[in-house]
């Protein structure tokens, strides 16, 4: 790992010298965007791009923008919300030129700008949302983006509780979402090319179940991010140019992910002065940046944001704050037809959640929970570019980012007990004597993380071509490590936030690392004849898991990944006077994910039984012994959890029309779940009935006590690949061309989605009832458990037009759910087998009728464990406008619901009204451009 990491410094240093040194410089590629009457135009977005390399820049108050280039042949596109869309498929850029673009503007038409996520109609299925869709929805963090992806709606903040990404499904089960959350965890997020890691992440709370007042949940456990990945409200929007959600099949490049990838592009170049502030019923977001253009080809783009944000609006004790800054410098060197490009990002980015007293209710004034988390990112990469058309060789590329978090979690709770109270605080397996707590005391306790993440990366593309057909070659290999140096877990024995704690203090920095490395390589070979072509993407990727110890699965385990997409680009036939264009594409892929450092390494639980329970009014008489059992919770057979994607999409054109329909199967047998296991204890039962209460002087001793020797079942959890997500569905999306004498655009996207959550491994299961003097001897094996089948079809619906004579942005949403439907299901009355104390399993019908412990064993499934609610249609209308009120400043406005509409809901075959007083959400924000 010190080779690593020194070699991984050592390339820094090298090309920061090398970049210093300002070797083979040239002058800045400018252009200048204006109107027909040559007047600048600020806010202009410049998007360039080829084989090789893209870029997203913003024009100035003089409408100019620069940048360091390759000279070579580029797409280029400019868009601004008040005139004709600029595009160039092929347009020879040189270095140290000045290009001017002219927009035009028409008072019966608008260019085709598109608010909403654009569907990507190329090999992989993926919606992508640009600058100007992003300043149109008015986010406050990444969650509200995710209402543009199909079947995605609009929802009221919860900036107070930990936001998960799903993709192709639309809620996890309430009650067991713990058990099915490797759909968000699998969910890969990347920013500017560097991974969001968050396999290091061990931040549970000590006790997540602790209260506060009148609290809706429980707080630590509202928070968590150990089992879901990235918490989406981490994320800042406020930089970002544009967004890639792929939902379908990604090529082989990327790994550890089973759900989808979400690749965020960050404004780079010179750009004006910004400054945002928006205010809405829960929070209020501040946010200035730059981006200016240096000497020397050299790039810099800073810029910082606060959200605050409130649970209520009207409560000051439910807080999150975000603060994140960002420093990024690009600078490129060239050489005749090569181009070397090094960027660097130095981010900070942190977060609290803080709740404490609630003044109003006039208890519990002495809890408090914060958790507050900073994380430090250092990111580089390095380009080598070839434009050279008869090289195979076309790109070269290092990538390599360091990421150190410091994270804490702090309680202090009150806690007063009913009467004497005595505990456990051995930290070795055996006898030993309990601990009589005051009865009443503070509690402080913590648990600190020390996150550290490290990604390097290594690709290189080439393109050639054999006969007639083209190969683009992608080759590489990633590798990730990541190790917690905190101290883990901290509070005093004796003064423990709940009465039996089940872990002790443990430090994370005892943990090993995690290791992660892979190889990968694809092909994306394309024919074309006549007029129509076949796309085809071919790869696999290879990946091992470093460092694991023997005993465990995944040691030197190889995960093997094959990847395919296909496309056909059919002939074009005429409708009337026009084109009519389809496309047909599958995809096929297996994806995995591999379990976290949580997951590989849980924390020992400790099990204690009352051997001895001696009470006495005289507290230096009181005796409390207890068998204490150190139980490792390490499920060394855990591996990977697997994907198996399959999808079919249609895509249409027709004279500006466009139209596409996809239909996706994804099933995951093998997803992490937290299931309990039962093991037999052994310990002594003392009898201290005999001892006379009125002249002992001393506790009692043991050795002079009759005793029992007693076995028992007692069950404690780990983690299994025991969850099936089953999601199958159809997307579909329709974009209009604008109309010209509205200047309206018409955009409906939706998804049927369908999902199933049950377990695939057996499950043990004790009756709560007690049949003997320690308890009930047998547990039950069931094949199935509840289980839940979600189904609905969302809709989504947007009319946004544009008034350029009023410098006005208006868009209207009407979406909801056509039909939904939620399902208890699989719920196993009859167990697979049963066992007691011996650990050895047994057929139901080994134990006889007449024993009174079987009837315990067969499981009361009522109507409501299998039971299906159904609802209607309901609709909600969502408003957004924008004003530009000066130049360079605009005004904008959201209101969400509007107006709602919901019809009744049936559960158990009876009518049920659903609460039509819903509050709409609503908010403004202003923004500036010096």
């Amino acid at each position: 790992m010190r080779f690593i990491t020194n070699l991984y410094l050592k390339v820094i240093i090298i090309f920061l010298v090398f970049s210093l040194s300002s070797y083979a410089q040239k002058r800045e590629t400018e252009f200048l965007i204006v109107d027909s009457l040559n007047t600048p135009i600020e806010d202009a977005i410049l998007y360039i791009k080829n084989d090789t390399n893209s870029y997203t820049l913003i024009s100035d108050s003089k409408g100019t923008v620069a940048v360091s280039i390759n000279p070579a042949q580029y797409q280029i596109t400019v868009s601004h919300l008040q005139y004709y869309q600029y595009y160039q498929p092929n347009f020879l850029l040189e270095a140290g030129k000045k290009y001017n673009i002219i927009l035009k503007q028409s008072s019966n038409e608008l260019q085709e700008v598109i608010i909403t996520a654009k569907e990507d109609d190329g090999l992989v299925t993926k919606s992508i949302i640009d600058r100007q869709a992003m300043r149109h929805l008015q986010p406050s963090s990444f969650s509200d983006v995710m209402e543009l992806l199909p079947g995605g709606r609009a929802s009221t903040p919860s900036l107070t509780s930990t936001n998960i990404a799903l993709i192709r499904e639309y809620k996890l089960p309430s009650v067991d979402q713990n058990k099915y959350n490797t759909s968000a965890i699998g969910v890969q997020f990347y920013m500017d090319d560097y991974l969001l890691n968050s396999n290091a992440d061990m931040q549970s709370s000590l006790n997540a179940k602790q209260t506060i007042g009148n609290t809706s949940g429980y707080i630590g456990e509202r928070r968590s991010t150990t089992t879901t990945g990235i918490d989406m409200r981490t994320i800042s929007t406020n930089d970002i140019a544009s967004v890639e959600i792929i939902r379908g099949i990604p090529t082989a490049a990327y790994g550890d992910l089973t759900s989808g990838l979400i690749k965020i592009n960050r404004v780079s170049g010179r750009s004006p002065l910004s400054l945002r502030l928006k205010a809405d019923g829960y929070s209020k977001l501040y946010y200035i940046s730059k981006g200016i253009g240096l000497k020397n080809n050299w790039d810099l783009n800073v810029s910082m944001d606060l959200l605050d944000a409130k649970s209520d609006p009207r409560r000051e004790n439910e807080t999150y704050k975000r603060i994140t800054s960002s420093i990024r410098l690009k600078k490129s060197f060239y050489f005749e037809d090569k181009v070397i490009e090094w960027s660097t990002n130095l981010d900070h980015n942190t977060t609290i959640d803080k709740f404490v007293y609630d003044s109003e209710s006039g208890v519990y004034k002495d809890d408090r929970y914060e958790s507050s988390k900073h994380k430090i990112n250092i990111s580089n990469k390095l380009s080598y570019l070839n434009s050279n058309e008869s090289s195979p060789f076309r790109k070269m590329q290092f990538i390599g980012n360091i990421g150190q978090g410091f994270e804490d979690i702090k309680q202090h709770k009150l806690m007063q007990l009913n009467g004497p109270t005595a505990i456990p605080i051995t930290l070795e397996q055996g006898v030993n004597d309990g601990y009589f707590l005051p009865i009443k005391y503070f509690s402080d306790f913590s648990t600190e993380g020390r996150p550290l993440d490290i990604n390097l990366k290594l690709n290189a593309d080439f393109k050639f071509n054999t006969s007639s057909i083209t190969h683009a070659v992608d080759v590489g290999l990633d590798y990730r490590y990541s190790k917690n140096n905190g101290k883990g877990y901290i509070y005093d024995l004796l003064t423990p936030p709940i009465e039996r704690m089940g872990v002790r203090p443990r430090a994370f920095s005892d943990i090993p690392a995690y290791q992660n490395l892979a190889g990968y390589i694809g092909d994306v070979m394309t024919y074309s004849f006549s007029d129509q072509s076949i796309s085809l993407y071919v790869g696999t990727r290879f990946s091992t898991m470093l460092g694991m110890d023997s005993q465990y699965a995944l040691s030197n385990k190889i995960f093997i990944e094959p990847r395919t997409n296909l496309q056909w680009k059919l002939p074009k036939f005429k409708i009337g006077q026009k084109d009519f264009q389809t496309d047909l594409t599958l995809g096929y892929g297996q994806l995995y994910k591999q379990p976290t450092m949580s997951m590989l390494y849980p924390s020992d639980l400790y099990v204690d039984f009352v051997q001895l329970n001696f009470g006495h009014l005289d507290e230096n008489v009181r005796r409390m012994n207890y068998m204490t059992y150190v139980v490792d919770r390490t499920n060394k057979d855990l591996t990977a959890a697997k994907n198996v994607k399959y999808e079919v999409r249609l895509d249409f054109k027709y004279d500006r029309h466009k139209f596409f329909i996809a239909y996706f199967n994804e099933k995951m047998d093998s997803g992490f779940r937290s299931e309990v296991n039962y093991l037999t204890y052994d310990y002594k039962r003392y009898d201290a009935t005999g001892i006379d209460l009125v002249n002992i002087k001393e506790p009692p001793a043991l050795e002079d006590l009759p005793y029992e020797d007693r076995k028992t079942l007692s069950g404690h959890s780990r983690t299994f690949n025991g969850s099936q997500t089953f999601k199958r569905g159809i997307e579909f999306g329709y974009y209009s061309p604008r109309i010209d004498f509205l200047n309206t655009k018409f955009t409906l996207t939706g998804a049927w989605l369908k999902t199933t959550y049950r377990n695939t491994i057996p499950i043990q299961e004790i009756p709560q009832v007690s049949t003997t003097h320690t308890g009930y001897p047998y547990v039950g094996v069931y094949q199935s458990n509840q289980g839940y089948i979600y189904s609905t079809f969302n809709y989504n619906l947007i009319v946004d037009t544009y008034l350029p004579a009023l410098g006005m942005n208006l868009s209207a949403s009407f979406q909801g759910t056509l039909r939904r439907t939620e399902d208890r299901a699989f719920k196993d009355k009859f167990p697979i087998a049963y066992f007691g104390a011996d650990q050895q399993r047994y057929p139901l019908d080994n134990l006889p009728d007449n024993d009174p412990n079987k009837q315990w064993l067969i499981r009361s499934v009522s109507a409501t464990d299998n039971m299906r609610d159904k609802y209607g249609l309901d609709l909600q209308i969502n408003l957004k406008a924008s004003k530009e009120v000066f130049k360079g400043m605009s005004a904008s406005l959201f209101v969400n619901k509007l107006y709602t509409y919901a019809e009744p809901y049936y559960r158990l075959n009876k009518r049920i009204e659903r609460n039509k007083r819903v509050t709409p959400y609503f908010g403004m924000e202003l923004t500036y451009n010096f």
